[in-house]
């Protein structure tokens, strides 16, 4: 487990006690995302270089399932560290040229468990693990919204549909959530 995954875990929880209320969380992982101030170019050059083969007819969607894997993997790992081995992703749709949907799965190993349990204990958040772990992770994906209206020029929001945790041998778990994106 890497010292940057705790890091960012205990930085998440005293700025926003992992609450989703008025957008705290929402906000806060988007600030965290802007302030990569390497990696954060880094993608909106990749995804700039994408844009021009979807622009015509607005194509947003076909351009995030076409490139799903390489653009989540690299927002998600360089950005909120979450490990590349433990990111997966399945169905993706767009049923539209604005509309895309993906189901987006995280392994959370049990190391990174004990760190988000570790960080609840010290800031006295009484909360389920397992909802933290949740919303820790579909935050991180809906905070990629305000990346894709730098390219799409248009308001973009992530929503999600559903969301699971499976726990797993080992003191593991994995989640599970169904994503969809769209122009708002």
């Amino acid at each position: 487990m890497s010292v940057t995954f705790r890091k960012f875990i205990t930085r998440v929880g005293q700025e926003s006690e992992f609450k989703p209320l008025k957008n705290q969380l929402l906000n806060y992982l988007k600030k965290e995302s802007e302030n990569k101030y390497k990696n954060y170019p880094r993608l909106l050059k990749l995804m700039k270089d994408y844009w021009p083969q979807y622009k015509d007819r607005s194509r947003i969607s076909h351009l995030l399932t076409e490139h799903h894997e390489e653009i989540f993997t690299f927002y998600l790992n360089s950005f909120f560290h979450f490990r590349k081995r433990g990111l997966s992703y399945e169905d993706p749709e767009a049923p539209t040229p604005v509309d895309f949907k993906l189901v987006f799965k995280y392994h959370y190993n049990s190391e990174e468990i004990k760190v988000v349990e570790d960080v609840m204990k010290e800031l006295k958040i009484e909360a389920n693990t397992e909802s933290i772990l949740k919303r820790v992770f579909i935050f991180a994906v809906s905070s990629f919204g305000y990346m894709v209206e730098q390219i799409f020029g248009r308001p973009f929001a992530f929503q999600f549909f559903d969301i699971t945790a499976n726990p797993l041998p080992n003191d593991e778990c994995e989640v599970v959530a169904i994503i969809s994106g769209r122009e708002q």
